[in-house]
């Protein structure tokens, strides 16, 4: 069988035709360029133009890989469909699980008084019998729990605190391993770990749990944000994470930050402190208007360019720890570095398009009532409960994730159907928030473009564009290592 080679004009740079793409400007001379599926470039205008126009590309390394990226085609049959197909189903697969992220407040009693608390909680001392989940409700959400149809779940319990209910944590995980006879359970307590004791240490331990906590940074400004009893949250949190050390536990423990006003000037104190416990990543966290935290907002808020300032010096030290030898990643940095540099779904539901609420995450109250999302329970809290889906004890499987709520969101929830959105180069890293945009705005479609979920995540995609576009050898290393480990 001979083997016939296509001819030289088959690889010319003059005859091509465009396959959809975005772009978008990025400084005063690149743009931005980017699929559906995922592929990304930076031109400059000259080339940009002269891509628009399908002009010959004389740059011949930036034409294969404009055809390589699937910007471009020189294929007369159509046969690059199936694999494009195949790549956006890729970015996609994340919809095939359906909601794998399952989160019980047990209770809105705390032990803490957070200057941002966004779950409006209830005193320590309130009536458990009104606060906490009761034993039917546990049941019964377990059920619905279980009949997921993925074979990986994830199982999450907060709160108010959720320490505050170590029996029915007991209880929920003895039943799940009961009846789960299939599934892949990975459990989750978000906790303050301000007062929890050697023994219940021991059965989160023992069990396997990945320990979410919160640090805000150093010692004065934890204790600044989170009271707990007379003093401060910061000496039990610290005395905690030491006897987990060791317990050689470490690695199942985890931190999250929130950015108050008072964190703004200290990026170096707040990465040195996570540093210094042990933790080898941290995400830099945004006050979120919902709770407490809207409430005083004018007491401890800024506006999204001051976040956007903060979030870049704090990358920019962290990047520079690395150069020391130090360990240490930005989490949010490399959700999108995932993206940019892999065909795969990070599994993070605010950077998802369909929305994570509802299609990622499904939310059981204490009280029976089903939410899409932390955020939108912690709405309800507070009065509003648009996005509340209806009740474990009343409605059906068919009722909660077909009914009206579950339609708003799928409506709202797909940036690439959006406006503003459709149009905007960063949509394939980015996600749809129907709910944050409803809180700010007063509308689930909110105001793409200008609203300060799309500022915000505009801006940060861009941030990690450029330092990886603009870097030097070393620090190019660690940005390609953040996105693909």
């Amino acid at each position: 069988m001979s083997v016939k080679f296509r001819s030289k004009e088959a690889f010319s740079t003059e005859n091509y035709s465009l396959l959809p793409f975005r772009f978008t400007k990025i400084d005063s001379d690149r743009y931005f360029l980017s699929t559906d599926y995922g592929e990304w470039l930076s031109l400059n205008s000259v080339t940009l133009n002269s891509l628009l126009a399908k002009e010959k590309i004389t740059d011949e390394e930036i034409y294969f890989q404009l055809k390589s990226r699937h910007f471009i085609s020189t294929d007369k049959t159509n046969t690059q469909i199936d694999l494009l197909a195949s790549k956006y189903k890729t970015k996609k697969s994340f919809l095939e699980n359906f909601s794998q992220l399952h989160i019980f407040v047990l209770t809105v009693r705390c032990n803490n008084s957070c200057v941002y608390c966004q779950a409006s909680r209830k005193s320590c001392q309130s009536d458990h019998n009104h606060f906490d989940m009761s034993e039917e409700v546990l049941d019964k959400s377990i059920e619905l729990f279980l009949s997921m149809p993925s074979s990986k779940l994830t199982l999450e319990f907060q709160g108010g605190e959720s320490t505050l209910t170590m029996p029915l944590i007991k209880q929920a995980v003895q039943r799940v391993n009961e009846s789960n006879t299939d599934k892949d359970i990975q459990y989750v307590v978000c906790t303050n770990l301000c007062e929890l004791s050697d023994q219940d240490l021991d059965f989160l331990i023992d069990n396997n749990f990945s320990i979410s906590t919160s640090l805000d940074g150093p010692e004065e400004l934890h204790n600044h944000n989170r009271k707990f009893g007379r003093s401060g949250a910061y000496a039990p949190l610290v005395e905690n994470l030491k006897k987990i050390k060791v317990k050689g536990a470490f690695s199942q423990v985890s931190a999250l930050m929130t950015t108050t006003r008072q964190s703004i000037e200290q990026p170096k104190e707040i990465i040195d402190e996570y540093v210094r416990q042990g933790f080898r990543s941290i995400f830099i966290r945004e006050l979120n208007p919902y709770g407490f935290a809207q409430k005083y907002f004018h007491k401890i808020g800024y506006d999204s360019a001051t976040f956007l300032r903060f979030y870049e010096q704090c990358l920019d030290y962290i990047i520079e720890l690395n150069k020391q030898g130090i360990a240490f990643r930005e989490s949010y940095a490399c959700l999108i570095l995932k993206k940019l540099l892999t065909p795969w779904a990070t599994g993070f539901v605010d950077l998802q398009s369909p929305c994570g609420s509802g299609f990622g995450v499904t939310l059981y109250n204490y009280d029976g009532s089903i939410y899409p999302s932390d955020e939108s329970r912690m709405m309800a809290e507070t009065g509003d409960k648009y996005f509340r889906m209806g009740s474990i004890l009343e409605n059906t499987r068919e009722e909660l994730f077909f009914g009206p709520v579950m339609q708003k969101l799928a409506a709202a929830g797909v940036n690439d159907s959006l406006p503003v959105c459709s149009d905007c180069a960063f949509a394939p890293y980015c996600g749809a928030d129907p709910v944050r945009r409803y809180q700010v705005t007063g509308s689930i479609y909110g105001h793409p473009g200008k609203d300060e979920f799309c500022v915000k995540n505009k801006s940060i995609i861009q941030i990690v564009v450029k330092k990886l576009l603009d870097a030097d050898p070393e620090t190019k290393e660690i940005l390609l290592q953040w996105g693909i480990r």
